[in-house]
């Protein structure tokens, strides 16, 4: 590796007299972030600098795309991923300089509770893409698992993983360098699928240029790929040094522990430790090629041929005959024994220098593989492990990495199973080889694993140590229990499937038979449909979910003045207010109503005057089509009557109150005769007392007193009676009826305060407006709130008197005001009376209040009703309807 950098650094050196005569833009694939260190690191060292360039880095965005630009001439340099090579085996001129990543990063991300673990459960999915060409490594891995990409639901990404948490998206195009970071700090479970475990292994963040580049300018693409280079191995060395960089000069919207989270998720995917930077192999590159045309991306790799770039062409020829000249002299010299042991020594040291290669590669194929590895000292019981088995059993380095607790890691139903190998394998000098679940010891998280192993003995046969790997399995025992599961499926599909096969073709003759006679029956009922379509006296018009109509019969012209023909590829608005149609089409496909109610609603004709018109509406499908047939019928003249019959049921409403005091009258003669009978008695006392000598007063005045109360009872009888007689035109208007509610509780409001009542309100806000006669519901609520009050001034002065006035919305679309308090209550006896007129269960009262209230009630097409319990309180209640409005 010091070799490479000592190279790189002597180019350096030999371009340094040599300046670039234009800015050089270098177009990123996304915003600044860690991802794209190399190239600051270049930037701000001076690599590019001492290499006579002046470079220009520019941030992506989603409509600025590396590829695009390069090729349209706004960047000479550009990091692309794999579409790279897929746009250059379409033809376009491009040529990779450098491969940074050896492996992708990019993965998708499904939440952990969407139960998305491989591919196959896309299908059907909601998937976030940029396309099938930026993301081309899911497009083949599709592929290598044989979906359909015509099967999955892919949505052009938002690039935003909100849509991934609020459910918008089943799978999200993501980096393992940017979007876990978010789903871990939000404590969000999810599944990676990545295209590495199913074949798909793509180069990433590619630097690239493109041939015309190369061709006018081979000093300056060689002297930029060598600088970027050096860059990156500054970056991957100093990696703080970039973070602090990017927080404080680039001002990216990440966190620190967000970038160093980056910083470390991309250093296995570059391998900076084990393999060249910028190291391309031309098999790999042909392997992915193939891939595309498997996939059926492109045709051929015809354009496949100089599209890797080599700095240095000659070097390996001349490299191999360097070496074939050191061998033939290493051969004429073999004799010679100082020099056959420096070539000795030279060997042992390439063999170690090779063996620490393979080291490396060895640990670097057991993370890509996700295998971790341990030794268990047998003697002393203590075990080691790799950092990767410690992710897999989910301990940290605090763990007590003893043999008992490696027991403990183990679940309970397979720990018996696992000891009796072990134990069958010191026996029988075996491997160590078996699949079992364990259990995290802090989540209590299980997870399968496969465990491979081999016990070392000393001369004594004794074992000594336990070592072996340990690889995480889980997702490929949810796989093989998911195949199993489709396999039974699949065997029981095919065997119902060929029984109902034998069955089909029996009957295949009987149904051509029956489509025949089908077809002829069809036609029939069509024309039979066409004749009432057209015979229909009501007006019939269907349209489509966009509200154009698409047909119409010629009833429509009597109702809205306009021919069929006229109304052909016109809105529905046109004859319809939208509202109720609006209503009518969301009410089918909501609540899956296959025919709406009948709804009276107000037509526009051809003249601009409004028609009162029925309308009915039915929905049907055509190819996932929605359409909708509206029936409307003129009832305007039906309306005109209805108005009539209403005012003549109203006279007949007041002749009846007229006969009805013909019945009372026996009630009223005694109601009036009582007060009347009264005064005759007191004023012949009153004539009596002027008569004694001397007179006396006081007692003539509490006697005259009597006289009056009893006279201005009387007048308040026939005032009532005068009330509940008379015919009243009601004034209605639009009224909030919590608004009476709180105006009538204001007039009350001194009653209630003199007798020591607390009124609270439970009103519900929003309540649709009552098209009501403000002056009658008034009157019910304070005839209500007094025959309340009357109730709770009986009740002794220590316990509280509470009044609740409340208000609310019923089912049924009416208006509920309710009046309670805790008094008495009422007698069982009393309630069948209670709102008769004339009963009263006061001294001076007259029993009109509530009969009167009833009625004004049932004018506005209400109801008035009561709950009551002896010694609980009453409650009395009544609606207003709100369809009138």
């Amino acid at each position: 590796m010091i070799q490479v950098r000592a190279m790189l650094f002597i180019v350096l050196i030999c371009q340094c007299f040599w300046v670039s005569a234009e800015p050089l833009h270098l177009q990123l694939r996304w915003h600044h972030q860690f991802q794209f260190a190399g190239y600051y690191a270049a930037l701000e060292k001076g690599y590019y600098k001492d290499a006579g360039l002046d470079v220009i880095i520019h941030e992506g965005t989603p409509e600025k795309k590396p590829v695009q630009e390069v090729l349209q001439g706004h960047a000479q340099y550009g990091e692309a991923n794999s579409e790279l090579l897929l746009e250059r085996l379409r033809g376009a001129p491009l040529v990779a300089l450098a491969a940074i990543y050896q492996h992708s990063p990019s993965v998708l991300i499904a939440r952990k509770d969407a139960g998305i673990s491989s591919p196959d459960g896309l299908v059907g999915k909601k998937i976030m893409l940029l396309n099938q060409t930026v993301d081309a490594d899911f497009v083949a891995m599709f592929n290598n698992e044989g979906i359909d990409i015509n099967r999955l639901h892919i949505i052009p990404s938002s690039y935003e993983i909100r849509d991934l948490i609020d459910g918008k998206a089943d799978a999200f195009n993501s980096y393992l360098s940017n979007e876990p970071y978010f789903l871990k700090q939000q404590g969000i479970e999810f599944n990676v699928l990545n295209p590495r475990n199913y074949g798909v292994d793509f180069y990433s963040d590619i630097l690239f240029t493109t041939e015309d580049e190369l061709k006018r300018h081979p000093e300056r693409v060689k002297a930029f790929r060598q600088a970027s280079l050096e860059g990156w191995y500054y970056a991957m060395d100093h990696s703080q040094e970039i973070i602090d960089l990017l927080l404080n000069k680039y001002k990216v919207n990440k966190s620190r522990d967000h970038l160093n989270f980056e910083a470390d998720a991309i250093r296995p995917l570059i391998v900076p430790d084990v393999i060249d930077l910028g190291h391309m192999n031309p098999w790999r590159w042909r392997h992915m090629a193939e891939t595309f045309i498997k996939a059926g991306m492109v045709e051929n790799d015809n354009f496949l041929q100089n599209f890797s770039y080599d700095p240095d062409p000659k070097a390996d020829k001349e490299k191999l005959l360097k070496y074939i000249r050191i061998a033939v002299t290493i051969t004429l010299l073999t004799g010679i024994s100082t020099l056959t042991l420096l070539a000795s020594y030279r060997a042992l040291k390439r063999k170690n220098k090779k063996a620490s290669r393979n080291e490396k590669l060895l640990r670097l194929a057991h993370e890509t593989a996700g295998i971790g590895y341990y030794a268990i000292d047998l003697a002393t019981g203590l075990w080691e492990s790799s950092p990767l088995l410690d992710q897999i059993f989910g301990i940290d380095a605090n763990f007590d990495r003893v043999i008992p607790n490696w027991a403990t890691l183990i679940h309970p139903e397979h720990r018996q199973r696992v000891l009796d190998h072990y134990q069958d394998v010191i026996r029988n000098h075996e491997r160590f080889s078996m699949e079992y679940v364990i259990t995290h010891p802090n989540d209590n998280e299980t997870r399968w694993v496969i465990a491979h192993g081999y016990i070392e003995y000393d001369k004594a046969d004794n074992p000594v140590q336990l070592v072996g790997t340990i690889q995480d399995i889980t997702e490929r025992k949810q796989a093989e229990e998911t195949i199993t599961c489709l396999n039974e499926k699949l065997k029981k599909k095919v065997h119902r499937q060929t029984n109902e096969l034998t069955a089909s073709n029996l009957s295949l003759i009987r149904k051509i038979e029956e489509l025949r006679r089908s077809k002829h029956q069809l036609m029939e009922r069509e024309a039979k449909l066409n004749s009432i379509f057209n015979a229909s006296v009501e007006g019939i018009i269907t349209i489509d979910m966009f509200n154009i109509i698409i047909s119409a019969n010629a009833a429509v012209d009597p109702i809205f003045g306009y021919k069929p023909e006229e109304l052909i590829g016109c809105s529905i608005n046109k004859l319809i207010q939208s509202s109720p149609r609006e209503t009518i089409c969301c009410s089918l496909l909501h609540a899956a109503q296959p025919v709406s109610q009948i709804q009276e609603i107000d037509g526009i004709h051809k003249n601009g005057s409004l028609v009162s018109l029925d309308l009915s509406t039915a929905e049907y499908s055509i190819d996932n089509e929605h359409y909708f047939t509206h029936i409307v019928r003129d009832v305007s003249s039906r309306k005109q009557r209805e108005q009539k019959d209403k005012k003549h049921l109203n006279e007949l409403a007041h002749v009846t109150r007229l006969g009805l005091m013909g019945e009372m009258a026996s009630g009223i003669a005694h109601e009036v005769n009582q007060p009347l009978s009264a005064i005759s008695s007191y004023t012949q006392v009153s004539l009596n007392l002027i008569n004694i000598e001397p007179p006396d007063l006081a007692r003539l005045t509490e006697i005259l007193d009597k006289t009056q109360q009893q006279a201005l009872r009387a007048g308040r009888i026939i005032h009532r009676m005068r009330e509940f007689v008379k015919s009243h035109a009601q004034k209605r208007s639009v009224a909030d009826v919590n608004n009476l509610i709180h105006e009538c509780a204001g007039l009350c409001v001194g009653e209630l305060k003199q007798n020591n009542i607390k009124l609270t309100f439970e009103l519900k806000n929003n309540l649709p407006p009552v098209h009501v006669d403000q002056i009658q519901i008034e009157q019910v609520i304070i005839n209500l709130i007094r025959n309340s009050v009357d109730a709770l001034k009986n009740l002794p002065e220590k316990q509280q008197r509470q009044l609740t006035i409340s208000s609310r919305l019923t089912l049924n679309n009416d208006i509920q005001v309710k009046v309670k308090d805790n008094g008495a209550g009422i007698d069982e006896d009393q309630k069948q009376k209670i709102l008769t007129p004339f009963y009263t269960t006061k001294a001076d009262g007259m029993g009109m209040g509530l009969s009167i209230t009833r009625s004004l009630v049932e004018a506005h097409e209400g109801t008035l009703n009561f709950n009551s319990k002896a010694g609980k309180g009453t409650t009395f209640y009544f609606t207003l309807p709100t369809e009138k409005i």
